[in-house]
């Protein structure tokens, strides 16, 4: 490995930029009312000058005191080829909870209230290639740790807690 080539490899690593970022919504509770809900929502984008191929995602989600589990089934819709600038994004509380075993029988009897206080860590990273012949580039994994609560009971609204995990 030369020093360009070096450069080469980490500017190759940098082309794809993984956030998790809050965003305004809100659920219907079972007694009919709106609530404020602050939503997680997990992007994925091609800031490379470059298209990438075969762009791969994998995540992992675990619960306080649960299990971690794989939960990159549901990070579909990707095209065959990611052009530079496209982005594309889930939601975390409607597709990587329920994904995650432990949280989706939960959530589903009790609502949004079943993952409130619970502490989540999610690990996020991908693999691709900007041409067919050029070799695989793995992200280092990007992770992060949070949680839902309701600081404020007399309004109701959910808020969302996103912080930098360590590795």
């Amino acid at each position: 490995d030369t020093p360009k080539r070096k450069a080469e490899q980490e500017d190759r690593g940098n082309c794809l930029a993984i956030l998790l970022e809050p965003a305004g919504s809100s659920l219907r509770a079972s007694d009919g009312r709106e609530v404020p809900f602050t939503r997680a929502v997990l992007s994925l984008h091609n800031t490379c000058a470059a298209e990438m191929i075969n762009l791969s995602p994998h995540a992992t989600l675990g619960q306080e005191g649960g299990t971690v589990q794989d939960v990159t089934h549901v990070l579909s819709g990707l095209p065959e080829r990611f052009p530079s600038g496209k982005m594309v994004s889930w939601d975390v509380y409607d597709l990587l909870l329920p994904a995650h075993l432990g949280t989706a029988s939960k959530v589903h009897m009790f609502g949004y209230r079943a993952a409130l206080n619970w502490r989540f860590d999610l690990a996020v990273w991908a693999e691709y290639r900007l041409s067919a012949d050029s070799p695989p580039v793995r992200t280092s994994p990007s992770r992060w740790v949070f949680r839902w609560s309701v600081p404020d009971p007399s309004t109701g609204a959910v808020v969302l807690t996103i912080e930098e995990g360590m590795d």
